[in-house]
């Protein structure tokens, strides 16, 4: 079938995110420290002035967090197919 990738032999499917390419491992550092960054800016600005309800706060800390876990979603290896399936 045209346009059908079953085919190729793309090589051994990454299981962890130890075994992505650094690039991608890059990547998904990068997001986990967005994640961070977005808990330890709420748990600073809460402790440093006494506020934790703030809507300023929330604005910076959703998009920190959201992004930094869509990231990580995003560049995590995808889970081995199952071998009993047959191919599409």
């Amino acid at each position: 079938m045209h346009g059908d990738d079953a085919d190729l032999d793309l090589g051994p499917r990454p299981r962890s995110v130890a075994d992505l390419p650094l690039p991608r491992r890059l990547a998904f550092w990068g997001f986990a420290g967005l994640l961070i960054v977005g808990v330890l800016f709420y748990l600073w600005w809460g402790l440093s002035f006494g506020v934790w309800l703030d809507n300023g706060v929330y604005a910076v800390v959703i998009v920190l967090v959201l992004f930094g876990l869509a990231g990580m979603w995003l560049m995590m290896p995808n889970p081995p197919a199952p071998a009993d399936l047959p191919p599409h």
